[in-house]
């Protein structure tokens, strides 16, 4: 998904009280340079020591972006047993632990991890918002497409119950977008597993969530990323290459580095015959700088649609789940 449109951070939705909180450049920076006096800009001082949060997300993201687990995995352990102030937030510290598990391939314990936060936490917080938007992905990782569509619809009422306030004024506009958005896919994703009268009324679900995901991000006029995404994907289930690579061209690949959304192009473009154009969005998904809880996903579908081991992915909706 789009990350201006269905994400509150490029690293981590859940954080970002967190990251704020603990000073995070990207949000405060620019108050830090308006305070700054004359002298002080004559003054070079020492640099702050990194935040608890911030050590923990830098050392982890380096470690995960090497590919050495067993190190991020340390990283975790040694910060769950730090005392306080030195100790992440409880928040940020289910995150990267929900990450490291996600990297090494265990999506279901990276549900777990997030699931076991938020029932900590309660439903109207915005990690609860926010972890059950990432366990869509993660039940999906395992072939569980019921299982997605339960955390869609524990993302919705966590979103309705929230007392929160996400970068857009309204939030009950967010999480109907994320929530049209996500019923589309995963629907569509099941309509392909059915036959007959039964994949006709999937379609049918499937279609009216894409436009009603249309419907509410039109309007906005800064979605039209995020409505490509899921057009490709349905001329993708539908085998019309023309569609495909029409929707795929309506994406601004350099402007997005939202890994699902990547994914998704490179998918469509290799199903209209665009191999080029796919191998270089796959090339530019390996190059993400970041970790996110999300990326293991995407990138393990990739290695196994590449391998054609018929494993499930978007690619292979029936394929075998991997828990199996």
């Amino acid at each position: 998904m789009i990350q201006a449109v269905r994400s509150l951070g490029p690293v981590i939705v859940a954080a970002t009280a967190a990251l704020v909180a603990c000073g995070c450049a990207a949000q405060s920076g620019a108050a830090a340079r308006t305070d700054a006096t004359a002298a002080a800009a004559t003054t070079k001082a020492a640099p702050a020591a990194p935040t608890p949060n911030q050590k923990l997300e830098a050392e982890v993201t380096e470690a995960l972006l090497r590919a050495d687990h067993k190190a991020a995995a340390a990283v975790i352990e040694r910060a769950q047993r730090a005392a306080a102030p030195l100790q992440p937030s409880a928040q940020l510290l289910a995150y990267f632990d929900a990450t490291v598990h996600a990297y090494q391939g265990d999506f279901r314990g990276a549900a777990q991890v997030m699931y076991d936060h938020v029932a900590k936490v309660g439903p109207t917080v915005a990690a609860a918002f926010s972890f059950h938007d990432s366990m869509i992905a993660l039940r999906t990782a395992d072939g569980d497409l019921l299982g997605a569509l339960v955390e869609c619809e524990e993302m919705v009422k966590a979103g309705t119950l929230g007392t929160w306030k996400p970068a857009q004024d309204n939030r009950m506009l967010w999480v109907r977008m994320k929530e049209h958005w996500h019923r589309a896919y995963l629907l569509r994703m099941i309509a392909q597993t059915l036959t007959g009268a039964e994949r006709a009324a999937f379609l049918g679900y499937a279609e009216r969530a894409r436009q009603d995901y249309a419907a509410v991000a039109t309007p906005l006029g800064n979605a039209g990323d995020s409505i490509a995404v899921l057009d490709a994907y349905f001329a993708f289930c539908d085998g019309d290459r023309a569609k495909m690579r029409q929707a795929a061209q309506r994406v601004n690949i350099a402007a997005d580095d939202d890994i699902e959304d990547l994914y998704l192009v490179q998918l469509a473009l290799d199903g209209a015959g665009d191999r080029e154009a796919a191998a270089a969005v796959r090339k530019r998904m390996l190059a993400i700088p970041f970790a996110t809880v999300l990326t293991p996903v995407f990138l393990s579908w990739l290695r196994s649609d590449e391998a054609g081991d018929q494993a499930f992915s978007p690619k292979h909706p029936s394929g075998t789940r991997p828990s199996r």
